[in-house]
């Protein structure tokens, strides 16, 4: 039986024509889009192509948006370019984040876990989908704050909206695009600062900007309705496989069931066995899956992601995280299920 694949939330196979458009890019038009030469000059038109295509796609003006290299990088530069003016007040952060955001917070005054929502809160970020749970969280209201929505895990899975933020960052090789491109959008007017200085991307962002990467994310950006509808209709095959391991009675919890998640992410505790060696086992059998966050594998620490939902550190060691792609079909999904039940 050929190898199955039930981790897209760590990163997702690149659409076809992302992965063509990227290769002639890098074939006929590898010149520097800052370079003011006609062969410079028509990397900068394909490069602003691409931007107003991506921005269309999002509803938003293509100057908010910043390309970088990864949704990390983005929240980086996000976060460490309003440090200066906010970070004197308290920043309220969804206590299941990734690092990309926990790690630049570090240089703030003062770090609070939502729900709590003081009155002099300089900035809120949410996660609009939990990349280990699959849990979508709203937009807290917050009246005198700038509103930062991490989009990595929902942006060609479920409707992004962007009328209850401020920012936003986005993530290219989880949604059908290539690794080397993500987004940071911003709307005028924030108190942000760049943090690495250069002449591109308007000076927010300096660098050479990857225009094949690019290029391949707009070409997915431009499949993206099809690409969320196959998605969506993952929600009952997902139940299916929930329901099945949940009725053998052998101490198996869905994380987050009955919550409002997304369609392909089951996020499975079996208390009391090895989630390590469960995914090792399944791999072996030729099982793609995952622990939880693939930035976290290796890590002794138990996920925090887990943890911080009230699970003990020992429940956090029994995790592992099925999330299928868009074309999971439901033999795929049996075939999982059983030897899953072989090996529990």
């Amino acid at each position: 039986m050929p190898r199955l694949y039930f981790d897209a939330n760590a990163s997702a196979p690149p659409h076809p024509e992302a992965v063509e458009v990227a290769r002639r890019a890098m074939a006929e038009d590898w010149a520097n889009p800052t370079s003011t030469h006609r062969e410079g000059q028509r990397a900068r038109h394909l490069l602003e192509e691409a931007r107003r295509g991506i921005a269309e796609s999002l509803g938003v003006a293509p100057g908010e948006l910043v390309f970088c290299a990864s949704a990390t990088e983005a929240l980086h530069l996000l976060l460490r370019g309003l440090q200066p003016a906010l970070g004197d007040r308290p920043a309220a952060v969804f206590s299941g984040e990734h690092s990309a955001c926990l790690n630049p917070l570090k240089d703030w005054s003062r770090v609070i876990w939502l729900p709590e929502l003081p009155a002099e809160c300089g900035t809120v970020v949410q996660m609009a989908a939990n990349n280990e749970t699959g849990i979508l969280y709203p937009m807290p209201a917050a009246l005198d704050a700038v509103r930062i929505k991490d989009c990595a895990q929902a942006w060609g899975k479920v409707p992004v909206d962007l009328s209850d933020c401020d920012a936003a960052v986005f993530s290219g090789h989880k949604m059908g695009g290539l690794r080397g491109a993500a987004l940071l959008w911003m709307r005028p007017g924030l108190p942000w600062e760049p943090v690495m200085k250069g002449p591109q991307e308007r000076r927010r962002r300096g660098g050479t900007e990857d225009l094949p990467a690019i290029l391949g994310l707009a070409a997915a950006t431009r499949h993206l309705t099809e690409r969320q509808s196959a998605n969506g209709s993952l929600g009952p095959l997902r139940d299916a496989f929930e329901a099945e391991m949940s009725s053998w009675n052998r101490d198996i919890e869905v994380i987050g069931r009955g919550l409002p998640r997304l369609p392909n992410t089951s996020c499975v505790l079996f208390r009391g066995r090895s989630g390590e060696a469960l995914q090792v086992s399944l791999d072996l059998a030729g099982f793609a899956v995952s622990t939880g966050s693939a930035c976290h594998s290796g890590a002794v620490k138990p996920s925090h992601a887990i943890t911080t939902m009230g699970y003990s550190l020992d429940d956090a060691r029994s995790v592992l995280r099925f999330s299928m792609l868009p074309e999971a079909r439901p033999g795929e999904v049996e075939a999982l299920v059983a030897a899953i039940k072989r090996l529990t």
